[in-house]
């Protein structure tokens, strides 16, 4: 789903899955939490690079975002812990709390825990990345 500029594209109900920031727009993949995938203490869905390898462009914005790797732009994604019965939303550290906020307001969150992992860093905040 991309984030539209006049209808912000909603998942619903409480969801998990993954993200990405290109150009100050939304682009994410999820699924209601019930049909998310378990994997020990936590809910989760998508791989950053499966969704990419095989995501088919229709717009300029979607075009943008298939021209460089996969880990070029800010992203993250959304697990929930069962044993906490919380939902962490773990994203780049460029992004901006209002972004955050976004983020959890589509994937249906209303008490997000916010949370940075080395794993998830852009082109800009990786001082080792390689296009």
């Amino acid at each position: 789903m991309i984030d539209g500029d006049n209808e912000p594209a909603r998942v619903g109900s409480p969801s998990v899955g993954i993200f990405f920031v290109v150009n100050d727009r939304l682009l994410f993949d999820a699924v209601p939490l019930e049909q998310g995938d378990p994997y020990g203490d936590t809910i989760g869905h998508g791989s950053h690079y499966e969704f990419w390898e095989t995501f088919v462009p229709q717009t300029e914005l979607e075009r943008e975002f298939k021209k460089r790797a996969y880990d070029a732009y800010p992203r993250g994604r959304v697990v929930y812990f069962t044993r906490e019965k919380r939902f962490v939303l773990y994203a780049d550290p460029c992004l901006e709390r209002d972004v955050l906020h976004r983020l959890a307001e589509r994937f249906g969150i209303t008490e997000p825990v916010f949370a940075r992992d080395e794993h998830y860093q852009c082109a800009t905040c990786n001082p080792f990345f390689v296009d």
